[in-house]
């Protein structure tokens, strides 16, 4: 099990207190923490607490140098566990890798019930499991990969042109029962350790957003099927790390998301049709956002969202001029 921290190690710590109790019933699981260069002591008090907590067993601490964004400091985490098992004699994935945002808390049962799910389906390559924000409330966790349609669908955000569109749209319907999807929130997602071995690891050139869409991507073209399952349940409260938050009014969107959906997009559909995505968005925007004024329906979006859209796609330096679109920090995760 995975959880990576930035800058957030009483949440972490939550996060490690609420899984704790089914990690040691079961006795085959451990918690590897990675703190992402936090600078802030985080890593001080991570340790600190997993020695109050009598978890030294059945959890460890890696604490990096400097913030690698999620893909990297999930990798960080799997080479660290494919290096202790060298010394076993042999370099191996886990059977099952779970990845656990610092910011939620499970229920009980949230693990059993993805390592049950791909124990008994052998297709299965990823499972993940429901997402509710903290007043019980559904933040969806399965989807549709990003396409020219689907992103036109929710710029402009009319309702009988996404019932229309239905089986189109990015956010899959909320059902009770495990489903397919086509890729799976990475705040509460588990890997069989097969797909490592087919595929690789993360996309370290994605620093944020859009890494769990990719690597659900390539599983998907090496054969590996994604499931919903909406039996193990979380609560997360989402954003904590970046200031992306539903909880506080949102914030400016930081350029590195629009180098990750551009990396992805690129990738998926190719140059053109990814700049027909762009033109597509930019043209049914305003027009979603005119006609949710009229309406007097909320529409709570990050400020200068169309004017940055346009500056990071197409401004100076823009990432639509990359070849490859990748943005790299060091002060956000």
């Amino acid at each position: 099990m995975l959880i990576v921290n930035y800058r957030t190690a009483a949440l972490t710590i939550q996060a490690i207190e609420s899984v704790l109790p089914e990690v040691r019933l079961r006795g085959d699981a451990h918690i590897l923490v990675v703190d992402n260069g936090s600078a802030d002591g985080s890593a001080t008090l991570l340790a600190e607490a997993i020695a109050r907590l009598n978890a030294d067993d059945c959890c460890s601490l890696l604490a990096l140098d400097d913030n690698r964004g999620f893909s990297a400091g999930n990798n960080a985490g799997l080479n660290h566990y494919r290096q202790a098992t060298v010394a076993h004699g042999d370099a191996t994935w886990p059977d099952y890798v779970w990845l656990l945002n610092p910011d939620t808390v499970a229920e009980p049962g949230a693990l059993g019930l993805l390592v049950d799910f791909l124990v008994s389906h052998e297709r299965a390559g990823l499972a993940g499991g429901r997402c509710l924000r903290p007043d019980g409330s559904v933040r969806h966790s399965a989807f549709r990969f990003h396409s020219p349609l689907n992103d036109f669908i929710a710029a402009l955000d009319l309702g009988p042109l996404r019932r229309l569109l239905r089986r189109h749209d990015v956010v899959m319907p909320v059902v009770d029962h495990p489903c397919r999807s086509e890729w799976l929130s990475g705040s509460h997602m588990m890997i069989r350790g097969a797909v490592f071995d087919r595929i690789g690891q993360f996309d370290a050139g994605y620093f944020l957003y859009f890494e769990e869409t990719d690597f659900c991507a390539r599983a998907a073209d090496a054969g590996f099927e994604a499931w919903h399952v909406p039996a193990s349940r979380i609560v997360h409260l989402g954003g904590e790390s970046t200031g992306l938050t539903e909880q506080r009014p949102p914030e400016r969107r930081p350029r590195y998301w629009f180098a990750s959906r551009a990396r992805f997009m690129i990738r998926r559909h190719g140059r053109a049709m990814t700049h027909l995505a762009n033109l597509l968005w930019i043209c049914s925007w305003p027009i979603g956002t005119a006609l949710a004024q009229l309406r007097q329906r909320p529409r709570p979006n990050p400020p200068h969202l169309w004017r940055d859209f346009i500056c990071h796609n197409y401004g100076v330096g823009g990432v639509m001029y990359q070849r490859t679109p990748t943005v790299v920090r060091s002060t956000a995760s």
